[in-house]
């Protein structure tokens, strides 16, 4: 069997999903108006025994028809109770589903025949194929997901159901959408490429590396990509720019490769360090009530995006946006950094409403670093009934200097940029489900200090890869230099990193007095240790910089001197 490749076809051709449940509740409560249910039912036979599945069922108690959501959490995350009442306030009803096996408290239990299905036991079955995609713990997980789906359409009351995945459940939900009876699916965070790990997209290292067999079997059989020609049901793709987990370059080629006759669509959110914001829970909203509830709501078409120049010598990208929409805002995020995914800084741009034709084709001007000979684009919209669509990332060459170019810049960050430039740090602890923004203050917030002059600050700290970007790169020689505000006295902690990780950081920290003017801070890189001791040397290849503080220390005008 090591030389049989299984396709999305192959693999799947046998699989029974019609054998009965053989229900158990395990225990029910009413909590205000919905009814929280504990439930064991049986999925595939594995020739050892059948899965025992275990799931948590939140339904409306008084309502007599609701649609449901099928919930598919990150591996090793538990059933989310914030999201999950988000949809609930909705109108739906949540079934979160345990794939991930043995653990604390109730689980799904697998037989013995297929004990790699236990996520903490998973080993080399989760990310190599060494047999066929048959005995990886994928195929398990996407049977229980399958099981999952037709239990919920056997609820009392369900009408549609839809599924929602973040991240390894988003790729469990490719697997099981060209066979599971679905209305719609949500990808969050996850869109395959799982073979492609460590290798950069827009490196060039795809040209030069050549996959065994091994990996041929993997790709064709369990990743995202491969399954999605055969998705049904329409698609929302949501990705969160400078994931750490994944690697977002690729979102969109799985999302082109979705039969076009299937509605889609995707959205890239920005400035959220990671994690989704949570303005993207509209498109949540809109698309489940579009394809569950069966409304009337708009959703748009996908955007075609295009960089030129224009015939005033200036650099331009040229958005086309769906002509049914009305628009109520649309730009680009670009960013000069194209090989590291993971720490980028994506600047926006807003396009200008006399910019943008009948036809909805809007043009934003894109001044591009003179010194960069490469950058990467997308555009963005924002339609009248809150629906927002990205475009794909494009990567730019740059064959000459354009009118609109513009010189290296030693200012990081000042008043004027707003939010542009920075994200809020470790927030991840407060996440929703490890892949949304919690929207309870962890966010990025620009607060006036002395006179009325604004600074930005976050209580999770805050971090900018603008240090990373070639127009900001430091110059040979440089000393670092910030003002802070506080109101009362307090010291703030500042830490540059030379990997996209965030760890083995390079350490100071500064007094700031509290109340009065701002405070000018000046250091030099030689100020800036790591936990052993070692000086960070100079500014020349550091990729972040993180200011942090136990107070509300405000940030500003921070630049090279």
């Amino acid at each position: 069997m090591a030389n049989v490749i299984l396709t999305p076809i192959t693999l799947w051709k046998d699989f029974d999903e019609s054998l009965p449940f053989d229900e158990e509740i395990v225990s029910e409560e009413r909590v205000g108006p919905y009814v929280h249910r504990d439930v064991y039912f049986y999925g595939r036979d594995t020739g050892e025994g059948r899965v025992k599945i275990f799931a948590h069922y939140v339904f409306p108690a008084e309502e007599k028809e609701f649609p449901a959501v099928l919930m598919l959490f990150e591996a090793g995350f538990p059933f989310d109770s914030a999201l999950a009442a988000r949809l609930l306030d909705k109108g739906y009803a949540v079934l979160g589903v345990d794939y991930c096996g043995e653990g604390e408290g109730r689980h799904t239990v697998y037989p013995p025949n297929v004990d790699y299905a236990n996520y903490s036991r998973a080993g080399r079955h989760l990310s190599f194929c060494d047999e066929t995609a048959k005995e990886t713990s994928w195929y398990e997980w996407a049977g229980v997901a399958r099981y999952a789906v037709r239990y919920l359409h056997g609820c009392k009351g369900v009408t549609k159901v839809g599924a929602m995945g973040m991240r390894t459940g988003g790729e469990i939900l490719f697997k099981i959408a060209p066979y599971a009876e679905l209305s719609c699916m949500i990808s969050v965070c996850a869109a395959g490429w799982l073979a492609y790990r460590g290798i950069e997209k827009f490196s060039g290292e795809n040209e030069m590396r050549t996959f065994d067999v091994e990996r041929h079997r993997f790709i064709a059989g369990l990743d995202s990509q491969s399954y999605a020609p055969y998705v049904t049901c329409p698609v929302l793709l949501l990705s969160a720019i400078n994931d750490k987990k994944y690697n977002y370059d690729r979102v969109y080629d799985t999302f082109r490769q979705i039969n076009p006759e299937v509605e889609k669509a995707i959205l890239f959110s920005a400035h959220g360090n990671g994690l989704i914001g949570t303005h993207s829970l509209e498109n949540i909203y809109l698309f489940l009530d579009k394809y569950l509830k069966v409304h009337s709501v708009f959703v748009s078409k996908p955007i075609d995006v295009d960089v030129e120049e224009d015939g005033e010598g200036n650099l331009v990208v040229k958005g086309t946006f769906d002509p049914e929409g009305e628009i109520k805002e649309y730009g680009i995020f670009f960013t000069e950094n194209v090989s590291a995914f993971k720490s980028r800084d994506w600047t926006r741009v807003f396009g200008k409403s006399e910019d943008l034709d009948e036809n909805n084709v809007g043009t934003v001007p894109l001044g591009i670093y003179e010194g960069s000979d490469k950058a990467l684009v997308y555009a963005f919209v924002n339609y009248s009934n809150n629906f927002s669509m990205t475009s794909k990332i494009l990567e730019v060459n740059l064959k000459k200097k354009y009118k609109n170019s513009v010189p290296s810049n030693r200012i990081l960050y000042c008043e004027a940029d707003g939010e542009n430039g920075f994200a809020s740090f470790r927030r991840r602890a407060r996440s929703i489900a490890d892949c949304f923004m919690d929207g309870t203050g962890s966010d990025v917030i620009q607060l006036p200090g002395y006179g009325g002059i604004k600074g930005i600050t976050s209580p999770c700290g805050i971090i900018t890869y603008r240090v990373g970007e070639p127009r900001y790169a430091a110059p040979e020689g440089a000393s670092f230099r910030f003002d802070a505000y506080c109101k009362t006295d307090a010291r703030v902690r500042v830490m540059f990193y030379k990997n996209d990780e965030e760890c083995d950081g390079f350490t100071a920290e500064a007094p700031v007095e509290g109340g009065g003017k701002w405070k000018s801070v000046l250091m030099e890189a030689g100020d800036f240790k790591s936990e052993t001791g070692a000086p960070l040397g100079d500014f020349s290849g550091v990729v972040s910089v993180v200011f942090y503080s136990d107070d509300e220390v405000l940030v500003n005008n921070v630049l090279w001197i």
